[in-house]
């Protein structure tokens, strides 16, 4: 079993790793620079883990975003080295680190749901998700905090308490993958799992600037994960960037699209609609979805519908996108019931959690007659899938009669919320009345700030149909890349502006088996760079010397002409004595 640390039960932060150093800042990374890095010797996966592991220590504190890290994650990145130096990187994810909310399993760290209660709660196995990325090659380096039993939108709270907004730590992070987009924002892995039942994935990204998308319902097994609104529920991920999304998608899916093929086109032939009613700055309606939306995010969507005009998609405008909203989490405590069955923990039902007492949220409101009887079995549940049906075909009739490929929409339509106000405001966005009542897919990206903080612009289109979703997300970041590191969580190293001159070199002569000894003792600098700058000169005057006493030597054209000058010099002397 492996250890763990909890990291947010500890009291006094302890000092595991030594300040870590390096030739590239892995802040603003995106999943192919961070491999061609890799590639070139400036990274190995050890140093890449240890570079996170440092930012963890250093930023969780201040965050709240985790609850556990893995003590093998250095382990795991040194035997994943081994193997790309034998045989090559398994996928594109090989070696990176990712964080994964906390009702998702991992074996050998605890699956907590966000409630200490379940402490003691170790799968016997991987999750399916999971299991494909560490099939690939990934290193589960951290399990997010989240809002307890994925309950809330507007923060994350839990037994381990609230999670920060990534850029201003007075704000709420949104939920209830509010642990999961803050460690992403803030560069404590590469990218993260989050789930989404009502927007839990889409409105965390936006309010901590990241790109986040819940894909079709059933795209992505769900095996392994605590559910709560088991017709809803959907794993999706978390990034910096669009492509590194897709990357992403594609390799823990269930379908065969590749869809980084989607990526960097022009948007000429996509008609994309926006809904009116999703961002009037004048209506006195309180709905979420159609209440009134803050100038500034009505602003910011006509600059983004300008953008995308611009880049060749078709704009139109619908008034509205009705759909019956029926909330029914009625399967939750069956579901839960049925999934600790699977686990260590001495906790054998919801009623046991309940009697335990190591919870926040109120889950007494589940502990009902279903929680031992299938509620999937009643005539209710199958009134709750027609409802559910209808609004499959009311949907799919918008997109064909319209002949739309997408539809946008703000994520949320006011000004971020402090912690303070997040405990009794409510939220608003179209999000929680779009995708999840259809199983459609729809992604989160980033769109601007205001007053510092980040906002986000929702696409959504029909099921399975992700690679549109990518294409316009894609082209969009393409023109506007808003993501940046957080102020409050900066690089904790800075590269010395004269190792630029010794990357120049080892650039250039590192493909040369003239300069293998140099190039080795180079590389080696590189890997284990420790911020010490003494031995760089040294390193470049030995390129220099190199240059200076190298003898000319033949080249293998010239190799080539000479062996045939000599070869027809042979068969003229045997001629001559065939002759005699």
């Amino acid at each position: 079993m492996k250890k763990i640390i909890f990291l947010i039960i500890l009291l006094v932060p302890i000092k595991i790793y030594s300040m870590e150093q390096a030739v590239v800042d892995i802040n603003e990374l995106n999943i192919y620079q961070i491999q061609e890095y890799v590639d070139k010797g400036y990274l190995n996966y050890e140093k890449l883990i240890k570079l996170y592991l440092e930012r963890i220590e250093q930023y969780n504190k201040q965050y709240n975003a985790l609850i556990t890290i893995n003590e093998n994650a250095i382990e795991e990145a040194k035997k994943l080295d081994l193997e790309y130096q034998k045989s090559g990187r398994r996928s594109l994810i090989h070696g990176l680190p990712v964080i994964v909310k906390d009702n998702i399993d991992v074996e050998g760290l605890p699956t907590t749901n966000g409630t200490k209660g379940l402490l003691d709660s170790y799968p016997y196995k991987n999750s399916s998700v999971v299991q494909k990325l560490i099939d690939n090659g990934a290193i589960i380096i951290a399990k997010a905090n989240m809002d307890e039993f994925a309950f809330n939108a507007t923060y994350t709270y839990s037994s381990f308490g609230y999670t920060y907004n990534a850029y201003n730590t007075n704000y709420s992070s949104y939920g209830s993958s509010g642990g999961s987009a803050v460690a992403v924002a803030s560069n404590l892995a590469v990218f993260a799992l989050g789930t989404d039942t009502g927007s839990s994935i889409r409105v965390p990204s936006s309010a901590n600037g990241v790109v986040g998308i819940r894909p079709t319902f059933d795209l992505i097994n769900t095996d392994g994960v605590i559910k709560f609104e088991e017709t809803r529920d959907v794993v999706g991920i978390i990034t910096k960037y669009v492509s590194d999304s897709a990357i992403i998608l594609d390799l823990i899916d269930n379908a065969e699209i590749n869809y980084v093929n989607y990526l960097n086109k022009s948007l000429k032939g996509i008609k994309i609609a926006v809904i009116k009613g999703f961002m009037n700055p004048n209506t006195n309606s309180n709905s979420i979805d159609y209440g009134k939306t803050d100038k500034f995010i009505y602003d910011m969507m006509n600059t983004a519908i300008a953008d995308l005009e611009n880049l060749g998609a078709e704009i139109i405008y619908l008034d509205n996108f009705y759909l019956t909203y029926k909330f029914d989490a009625t399967t939750m405590c069956y579901n839960f019931n049925e999934y600790i069955k699977g686990t260590s923990s001495k906790i054998k039902s919801l009623n046991d959690l309940i009697n335990n007492g190591g919870y926040t949220q109120n889950i007494e409101y589940y502990n009902n007659f279903y929680c031992n009887n299938d509620y999937k079995k009643t005539d209710a549940y199958q009134t709750y899938l027609n409802i559910r049906n209808n609004n499959i075909k009311t949907a799919n009739n918008k997109f064909i009669e319209n002949d739309i490929d997408a539809i946008i929409y703000p994520t949320l339509k006011t000004e971020l919320y402090t912690i303070e106000e997040a405990k009794y405001k409510q939220i608003y966005t179209p999000s929680s009345s779009t995708a999840p009542l259809i199983g459609f897919p729809a992604i989160s990206i980033p769109m601007g700030f205001y007053n510092n903080l980040p906002y986000g612009l929702e696409i959504m289109t029909q099921a399975n149909n992700e690679k549109i979703i990518y294409q316009i997300a894609s082209a969009y970041e393409n023109l506007n890349n808003y993501y940046q590191t957080p102020s409050i969580a900066p690089s904790l190293y800075e590269i010395p502006s004269e190792i630029n001159n010794l990357l120049e070199y080892y650039d250039l002569f590192k493909n040369n088996k003239q300069y293998e000894t140099i190039n080795n003792e180079v590389k080696n600098y590189l890997i284990n760079f420790d911020g010490n700058v003494d031995n760089i000169n040294y390193l470049i005057n030995k390129y220099d010397e190199k240059n200076l006493i190298d003898e000319p030597t033949i080249k293998n054209d010239d190799c080539n002409y000479i062996i045939i000058l000599l070869g027809i010099l042979i068969v003229i002397i045997i001629i001559k004595k065939v002759k005699k």
